[in-house]
């Protein structure tokens, strides 16, 4: 039966009866308009009896032998003008385009590629379960992190006006221990101790291969009120030889310091206003 321009008016309107023979997208023939200026309702019952939108899809009657379909599928373009809320879960399994800028104001939950070519702010906090990684240059004023990763290859260097650690102070509840790194012209590391009985400080077994064996320096501090005479007579990568030239026992302080060899030697200076 067709029926054309007919106009009706009714509290409730049901269009159609119960088809289970349609079960597939495909069997349905776009023939027409369908226009409602008033409310419209699909699927079950609204929730607690409240009309929140113009038009309200909610969960469709289940078909006897076959799965339970989805409230809303579109297959093709879908364009939103205005303001999409989502309550729920957001499941996405292919790729998403954004042109414009991207504002959070809660949490982030991803475990797949995020490919961005726009701003993305974010004013809440963004778990990330798998990896960060950039191709760029990551801006921010400050990182709080509880370990924070760097392989080789992937993130060599970290350029900053300083270097500083904030912590909990260890003995005054209520306040903050600040320290700040000791700069120098060289990627270096250090072994310091005490050297007490004997004449040899040994490295550790990692140097040999961790640091360049003509970088090692030493600094020698005597402990007691007695004048020592203290000299390095040699040194590798692998130890150090101490000499008192009186012979007497052997108490003191040593820092080495040496110049890693794994990584390339520190630039110094050099020209351009960009961090390299």
């Amino acid at each position: 039966m067709s029926t054309k321009c007919a106009k009706m008016a009714a509290a409730k309107c049901q269009i159609g009866a119960y088809d289970a023979s349609k079960l597939t997208l495909g069997q349905f023939a776009a023939n027409g308009v369908l226009t409602n200026p008033g409310i419209s309702i699909f699927g079950e019952s609204l929730q607690f009896g409240v009309v929140r939108a113009g038009v309200t899809i909610g969960i469709p009657q289940a078909l006897p032998g076959v799965t339970l379909p989805f409230s809303l599928e579109v297959s093709g373009v879908a364009q939103y003008f205005g303001v999409l809320n989502v309550f729920g879960i957001v499941n996405q399994f292919g790729l998403k385009t954004a042109f414009g800028g991207n504002i959070k104001n809660g949490f982030s939950f991803k475990n797949s590629v995020d490919v961005k070519n726009a701003i993305n702010l974010g004013n809440g906090i963004t778990v990330f379960n798998g990896l960060l990684k950039a191709n760029g240059g990551i801006k921010t004023p400050v990182i709080i992190s509880e370990v924070c990763k760097a392989d080789m290859g992937i993130f060599k260097a970290v350029a900053a006006p300083f270097k500083k650690f904030n912590i909990q102070h260890p003995s005054k509840p209520g306040m903050r221990l600040v320290h700040a790194s000791l700069e120098g012209p060289e990627i270096g590391v250090y072994y310091r101790g005490r050297l007490t009985g004997s004449n040899k400080i040994e490295l550790p077994d990692y140097w040999k291969d961790l640091v360049h064996d003509d970088s090692i320096t030493v600094q020698l501090q005597p402990i007691g009120d007695r004048h020592y005479h203290l000299s390095v007579v040699e040194f590798t990568n692998e130890y150090v030889i101490i000499k008192e030239s009186d012979d007497k026992p052997i108490d003191c302080f040593y820092h080495v310091y040496a110049e890693r060899k794994d990584v390339g030697r520190l630039v110094v200076e050099y020209k351009g206003d960009k961090i390299k």
